[in-house]
């Protein structure tokens, strides 16, 4: 038995179809086929996204750097290139210039719920002017993850403009500034975690030679970047003046701790003026010329190993049927699994510990011991956001046994910061949840529990539990979540799993035996000759429609085979067994009395299952 509590407090958006362009090439091949292209001809607003601001409506101000820019659409826009006839590129300006609440502006592009990358070779084509001290120009990646930055991993391709600091921690103390270019990943790391470092961020470039510097500077002219990346490393490289250079000494092995990289990325482009990453701190310590420019003339993605995919549009596909999102033994048409593609999290680690209480089904439980005198809460995300819109007419579906005595509330969130909350009061029935302290199940149509923001194509959590404000427990407790599930999303595409006749949709009682006779609801009927009734989720009725004897044979689990002579009732034989659970397997068989003599019927099998009590 498995108790789920999570260790990591650390906790973007979809939209229509999804066009993917993938490739598939002998293992031995390297750079393989273009998959994907921007030569920014001209702006592709189905694409790209600019970002307007300086960050603070998304809780970054300053970018999350301390950055000096506002970001404004003027300062982007598609130019065409000197020097190169017929060929054109995307220009972001750097200015000095009073906007908003800063004393420059620039422009940043991202693709963001309209384009992803995993895998591949990603390669851009771009100038710079002097970055000299403040300008920062920077090609680089974001995951698609649901999960709060450095959790989701950033792929940093190239910058220009770091700080003499962080020139000499890499070796080049005497860099000429705009000869030097990195490049960098970051991921969260437990082992990065201290005071200094709060969000433990792990960066390779650290104290690491991860730079190339040239021996002109990579101003005012064109540069080629690349980015080799597979399921198992990582690699950046700078062509320049033909050569192309290793950023690091070797290849970035990727591993359990950083499997972010092993997921869907998008792209940002941006000139920062100022922030951390440069020996600007504030306005005046700026000294690079301005108006300053970046130009990207391509962006492209090529299959590299036999690896790379790009997705156009919606990154992830409507989910159908039944959907579980931490459920063992409930059939369902897709599920999440967490620590694979979800992730369970306690928001408040003071108040909640693991607990002891055995699940309801299965062998996972979320078991949880309260202490008291301070607020409680804690849910289930997925590492991607799912697309829940065919569950707009759906029920939530879940399995929960708390004290009476204590409120909460259950609520959901999409990847737009929308959250909504239903609450639960002490000791009152509502959305069927009986308040006996016992397990019991609550059933919640799905339109109460997105309420009128809930983004249902761009989920971000699908359950999730918290104390009530005002109503705080003020005495320890034990409570544990089991078989949550999603159900009602359109036409299952699992529509007969046991071959009973009945839709796995209606099917109340989806582990019937083959060549049981069952009724509408999926469920044996007592009018067949002999089987099974499931009577609750701890006892099962055996039963022979004759009124001769009859014994049935049986084990439970493939344990010790036990034979009974039934019960005669009124031309029936019965026989009830209890002390059963959710997922215990009977295997049984008939002996009975039939004219012509003793039969043995073939040996069946049936598995407890809590779907017969939703």
């Amino acid at each position: 038995m498995s108790k789920y509590i999570s260790r990591n407090t650390h906790l973007v958006a979809v939209s229509a179809v999804a066009l993917t362009l993938s490739a598939v090439a002998p293992a031995s091949a390297s750079v393989g086929k273009l998959l994907w292209e921007d030569n920014f001809d001209s702006f592709n607003n189905e694409i790209w996204n600019v970002d307007i601001g300086d960050g603070c409506d998304q809780g970054i101000c300053g970018w999350g750097n301390q950055e000096l820019q506002w970001y404004h659409s003027d300062n982007v826009s598609i130019t065409d290139i000197s020097g190169e006839p017929g060929n054109r590129g995307l220009l972001i300006e750097a200015r000095k210039e009073n906007i908003g609440s800063k004393a420059f502006s620039s422009g940043k592009i991202h693709s963001k719920s309209k384009l992803s990358v995993q895998y591949g070779m990603v390669e851009t084509r771009m100038k710079v002017s002097s970055v000299d001290t403040g300008l920062w120009p920077a090609i680089w990646m974001l995951g698609t993850s649901t999960a709060s930055w450095p959790a989701k991993g950033e792929i940093d391709i190239m910058e220009m403009g770091q700080s003499e600091q962080a020139r000499i921690d890499a070796g080049f103390p005497n860099a000429d500034i705009d000869s030097y270019t990195g490049s960098n990943l970051i991921f969260y790391s437990d082992a990065a975690c201290n005071s200094a470092n709060p969000t433990c961020a792990a960066s390779v470039a650290w104290q690491t030679d991860n730079a190339h510097l040239s021996t002109m500077p990579l101003t005012d002219r064109f540069v080629t970047y690349r980015l080799y990346w597979t399921d198992t490393t990582i690699r950046f490289t700078v062509e320049d003046q033909g050569i192309e250079y290793a950023m690091f000494d070797q290849p970035f092995t990727i591993s359990e701790e950083s499997d972010e990289f092993q997921a869907p990325f998008y792209l940002l482009m941006n000139l920062a003026v100022g922030g951390n990453f440069t020996d600007a701190k504030m306005n005046h310590q700026v000294t690079a010329p301005l108006p300053g420019k970046m130009v990207v003339d391509y962006v492209r993605v090529y299959e590299y190993n036999g690896m790379g995919e790009v997705k156009v549009g919606n990154s992830s596909d409507s989910e159908q049927g039944t959907f579980g999102v931490f459920t063992d033994l409930t059939q369902t048409d897709n599920k999440l699994t967490a620590g694979v593609d979800s992730d369970i999290y306690v928001w408040n680690q003071n108040s909640i510990s693991q607990g002891n209480i055995a699940p309801f089904e299965g062998e996972q439980v979320i078991a949880w011991d309260y202490r008291p005198n301070q607020w409680f809460g804690g849910g289930i995300q997925a590492r991607q956001p799912s697309n829940m819109s065919a569950f707009a007419e759906g029920e939530l579906r879940f399995r929960i046994k708390i004290p009476a005595n204590v409120a909460f509330k259950v609520g959901i969130s999409d990847t737009y910061t929308n959250e909504n909350w239903l609450t639960f009061p002490a000791n009152e029935t509502k959305y069927g949840l009986v308040r006996n302290g016992e397990w019991a199940q609550a059933v919640i149509p799905v339109s109460e529990l997105a309420g009128p923001l809930i983004a249902l194509q761009s989920l971000k959590s699908h359950f999730s539990i918290l104390s009530v404000d005002g109503q705080i427990p003020k005495s320890p407790f034990s409570m544990a979540i089991d078989d949550i599930i999603w159900t009602g999303g359109g036409t299952s595409t699992t529509l007969d799993s046991d071959n009973d006749g009945v839709s796995d949709e209606l099917d109340q009682c989806p582990n019937t035996a083959p060549d049981t006779q069952v009724d509408a609801n999926g469920c044996a009927v007592v009018s067949a000759e002999y089987g099974i009734t499931q009577l609750s989720t701890q006892s099962v009725q055996f039963y022979v429609n004759t009124s001769d004897w009859a014994d049935v044979h049986y084990q439970i689990n493939d344990g010790v085979q036990q034979n009974v002579r039934m019960i005669q009732n009124s031309g029936r034989n019965e026989l009830v067994i209890d002390g059963l659970k959710v997922g215990d397997e009977v295997s049984y068989w008939f002996t009975y009395l039939k004219s012509g003599g003793a039969v043995d019927t073939a040996q069946q099998s049936f598995m407890i299952s809590p779907a017969t009590w939703m």
